[in-house]
C-alpha cells in the first residue's frame, strides 16, 4: 500500500472509471451479456468498488444530502432535462430505428416485454440512484475533493455520455449517435452542477 503514497488520486479516479467504462462497453456490445448479468456485474462496478477506493485510498466521503435551499432547484432542472429529452425524442422520432431498438432488447438484452416493463421500473428507481452514485458521486466528488473543479465536470459528464452511448450504439446512426453523445455530455453537466 505504499505505492498509493505517491499514486496521484486524481488518476486513481480516472483509471477506475475507464476500466468500468472498458469493461461495461466489452460486456455491453462485445459479450452481449443479458440485461439481468449485465446489471449484476455494474452493480459492484459503480458502487461497492468506488466507495472501497473513496473510503480506503482516497480517505474522503461522498455527500449526498440535498440542502432544502437547493431543492426546488433541484427539481426545476431535473424537469428541465426531462422535457428536454422528450422533446428530442418526439422531433427525432423519424430517425429512431424502433425496429433495432426492439430487436435489441429482445434478442441482446434478452428481455421480454413484462421483463422490459420490470427493467423499466429498476432503471427508474435503483439504476438511475446507482449511475448518479457512480457519476456525481464517486467521479464527481471524488475529483472536487482532489481540487479537480473544471475537470470534474468535464470528466464525469463525458463517462457518462461514453457509458450512455456504449449501450445505444446499436440503435442509431453515426449523426444522431453523436447528437445524442453532445446531449447526454450536457445532461452530466447539468447533473453534475
Amino acid at each position: 500500500m505504499v505505492w498509493i503514497q505517491y499514486c496521484n488520486m486524481k488518476k486513481i479516479i480516472i483509471a477506475y472509471s475507464l476500466v468500468c467504462l472498458l469493461i461495461l462497453y466489452v460486456v455491453e456490445q462485445i459479450l452481449m451479456i443479458p440485461y439481468v448479468i449485465k446489471t449484476i456485474v455494474k452493480i459492484p462496478l459503480f458502487t461497492l468498488f468506488p466507495f472501497l477506493i473513496q473510503h480506503y485510498l482516497l480517505k474522503s466521503k461522498i455527500s449526498i444530502g440535498i440542502k432544502k435551499s437547493e431543492q426546488k432547484n433541484i427539481l426545476l432542472w431535473s424537469v428541465f432535462v426531462f422535457v428536454i429529452i422528450s422533446a428530442a425524442s418526439f422531433a427525432l422520432k423519424s430517425l429512431l430505428d424502433i425496429e433495432a431498438i426492439s430487436s435489441d432488447f429482445s434478442n441482446r438484452m434478452m428481455l421480454s416485454n413484462r421483463d422490459m416493463i420490470l427493467a423499466a421500473v429498476y432503471t427508474i428507481i435503483v439504476n438511475s440512484l446507482i449511475e448518479e452514485y457512480f457519476f456525481r458521486g464517486f467521479i464527481f466528488q471524488g475529483m472536487l475533493n482532489q481540487g479537480w473543479h473544471k475537470p470534474a465536470f468535464i470528466i464525469s459528464s463525458a463517462a457518462f455520455a461514453v457509458y450512455h452511448v456504449s449501450i445505444f450504439k446499436a440503435w442509431f446512426g453515426i449523426g444522431l449517435m453523436m447528437f445524442m453523445l453532445i446531449g447526454l455530455f450536457a445532461g452530466g453537466l447539468i447533473f453534475a452542477y
